[in-house]
């Protein structure tokens, strides 16, 4: 089976980073119910992180990386604010520097 890292976009207000969150579980959902192994750094850190971890880029920089590395592709959710996310850009520099398959997906 096929390892996706998800990238979506986060950062924002309290309210838009719940509705970011909320949409990256619809799309893991999705992802893992058409036979897709995904990872994405949301569903996964945001409620471990939520008032307790650091929020800024450079802390899940390194965090990130390690499953960009266990990824075979990358795919973008084209959901509101992935163009002006800092982190999604990081990610998709990342993977092309890799060498990585990148693939954009609507939510």
């Amino acid at each position: 089976m096929k390892k996706v890292y998800l990238a979506t976009p986060y950062t924002g207000t309290p309210d838009q980073e719940e509705e970011r969150f909320q949409e990256a579980i619809r799309i893991t959902r999705r992802l893992i119910g058409q036979g897709i192994i995904p990872f994405s750094p949301i569903v996964q850190s945001h409620l471990v992180a939520k008032d307790h971890l650091p929020g800024d880029h450079g802390f899940w920089k390194k965090f990130n990386e390690s499953w960009l590395e266990w990824a075979d592709e990358i795919w973008i959710a084209k959901m509101p604010g992935w163009e002006q996310s800092r982190g999604v850009r990081w990610e998709v520099g990342y993977a092309k520097a890799a060498g990585m398959t990148v693939k954009f997906i609507n939510q």
